[in-house]
C-alpha cells in the first residue's frame, strides 16, 4: 500500500470518527472545581450523578498536593499555579474518599473530602 493511501485511510478514519457516537472522546456533562488548601479539600463534599463524564479542575493555594480517589484508582498531582484538568467517567453509587496523596505538612492526613455518587 502506498504512502498516499495510508494517509487517505488516516484520515478518513479521523474523519469518520467524529461522526460516530462514542468514537470520540465524551463531552463532560459537568464541570466541578476543586481547590485544596493546607489541611483542606473544597468543597468537602461533591455530589454526581452515576454514569455521567465530568470534568474536574483541581487546584491549589499553596504547596503541591494529590487529588486521590484510592478506591476508584485516581491520582492526580496538583502544582502551586496550574491547575490540574482531568475528565472522568462516573462509576456505580457509592460513597468515595478523596485524599490528599502527596505529603503536605504535619496535619496532611486530615486532608478528605467525599465523592457522592448518586
Amino acid at each position: 500500500m502506498s504512502m498516499k493511501n495510508l494517509r487517505f485511510l488516516l484520515f478518513l478514519n479521523i474523519l469518520l470518527c467524529a461522526f460516530i457516537p462514542g468514537c470520540s472522546r465524551p463531552k463532560p456533562t459537568e464541570h466541578i472545581k476543586v481547590v485544596m488548601k493546607k489541611y483542606q479539600i473544597e468543597p468537602a463534599v461533591i455530589k454526581v450523578k452515576s454514569g455521567e463524564t465530568v470534568e474536574f479542575e483541581v487546584s491549589t493555594t499553596d504547596v503541591q498536593h494529590g487529588f486521590d480517589i484510592p478506591d476508584l484508582g485516581v491520582k492526580q498531582p496538583v502544582q502551586p499555579g496550574k491547575a490540574s484538568v482531568f475528565t472522568f467517567k462516573v462509576p456505580a453509587k457509592g460513597e468515595y474518599q478523596i485524599v490528599c496523596g502527596i505529603i503536605c505538612g504535619p496535619r496532611h492526613d486530615d486532608m478528605k473530602a467525599k465523592l457522592v455518587v448518586e
